[in-house]
């Protein structure tokens, strides 16, 4: 199986054409599944492509030592006999006849050592890449009827768009408010044409983006449909204050149709290269959970997830709730946008399974057209 420590001698197998055909098969979707290893693949063919550059120069040693021998042999005929003697014929002439292989070949050298140095740079740096969490969608198992119809079940509702393909991308979102705020991340909406949160019953509705802060990777949505508003009060509170290190958490969201449950712990007090904007939190995270909160044992949203460090098991991130709150405040200035935070807790006493089972409700699907 091919991998970054083995990437060479499988390159170099590749160039000599000794891998058999289900090996070929295996390689070529490895690599388009991959795409850091592909381009670490890329990389050692090129170097190949050096090494047998050099290889044809194989000799230049031996005619380096007979020129050096050649050079020896006149210097001590310039010893024995330096009237005769003309010493710039077997030294220059060496150097003159030699040159270009030398220069070929310490530019051989200068290039491998080159791509030596920039495979190693880019493999850890690829290695240790921040992975943003918005799926990219391929096929949604919701129709378009089903949408259409849950947008005209309100009088209010804003009148349905043709939908020609079943999304672009996917993320995760909650809600803020009870009639109709969601946050989600900036990146999950930020070339959106048009935005539906789906909710756990299954029925979407078309939201608009009424602010963003991208330095926090946050975004406000508002459900379109006057008459929206659930039917029982959020539970959940969003944590002013940023919460310790070392803080048990959980998490759900949607990597894909369904909704899935994580728990984990805060890592770090920073985020992604230092970002104090963010925790580090050791949760398994996928595709699709960019926007999910993140809440303590008692149910307080402590942060929203944004992405996670690449070829990892379990290290993510998360911006701090309190930027959301900062948005909020801001937003509610507005008189026409007051958005009535819940400022109560009423399931930090539940068990988590009835925690989750509250939450769910509330947290949903973005499917970004």
């Amino acid at each position: 199986m091919i991998h970054l420590l083995n990437v060479e001698e499988w390159a170099e197998r590749y160039q000599n054409g000794n891998l058999l055909p289900e090996e070929l098969k295996m390689l070529h979707a490895t690599l388009e599944e991959d795409f850091v290893l592909n381009k670490a693949f890329e990389q050692a063919l090129q170097i190949q492509v050096l090494i047998r550059e050099h290889a044809r120069k194989t000799n230049l040693k031996s005619k380096l030592a007979q020129a050096a021998v050649q050079h020896r042999a006149q210097s001590v005929a310039v010893h024995q006999h330096p009237a005769s003697a003309k010493p710039e014929k077997g030294v220059w002439m060496a150097i003159k006849r030699y040159w270009k292989p030398i220069s070929a070949a310490a530019g051989i050298a200068l290039c491998s050592s080159l791509f030596t140095y920039t495979l190693t740079k880019d493999t850890k740096s690829k290695n240790n890449q921040y992975v943003l969490l918005k799926r990219d969608i391929e096929s949604i198992k919701k129709s378009q009827s089903q949408i259409i119809s849950n947008l005209k079940q309100t009088e209010n509702s804003a009148p349905a768009p043709v939908v020609n393909n079943p999304g672009t991308y996917g993320g995760s979102g909650f809600a803020i408010s009870n009639d109709g705020y969601f946050t989600t991340n900036y990146h999950v909406v930020e070339k959106a044409d048009s935005i539906y949160l789906e909710m756990s019953n299954g029925k979407f509705y078309k939201a608009s983006v009424i602010k963003v802060n991208p330095e926090a990777d946050l975004a406000i949505l508002k459900i379109e449909d006057k008459n929206f508003a659930f039917k029982q009060a959020i539970p959940y509170t969003i944590d002013k204050n940023v919460a310790l290190l070392g803080q048990r958490i959980f998490s759900i969201g949607y990597p894909k149709d369904e909704v899935v449950y994580n728990e984990g712990y805060i890592s770090s007090e920073k985020g992604y290269d230092g970002n104090t904007l963010a925790y580090q939190l050791e949760i398994t995270a996928n595709p699709g959970q960019s926007g999910a909160p993140v809440l303590d044992n008692n149910g307080n949203i402590v942060g929203i997830i944004t992405g996670k460090q690449n070829n990892t098991s379990g290290t993510t991130f998360a911006v701090h709730a309190e930027q959301l709150v900062k948005m909020i405040s801001e937003l509610s200035k507005d008189k026409d946008r007051k958005v009535a935070l819940n400022n109560k807790n009423r399931y930090s006493s539940n068990p988590r399974p009835e925690q989750v089972k509250s939450l769910r409700e509330f947290v949903c699907a973005v499917r970004v057209y």
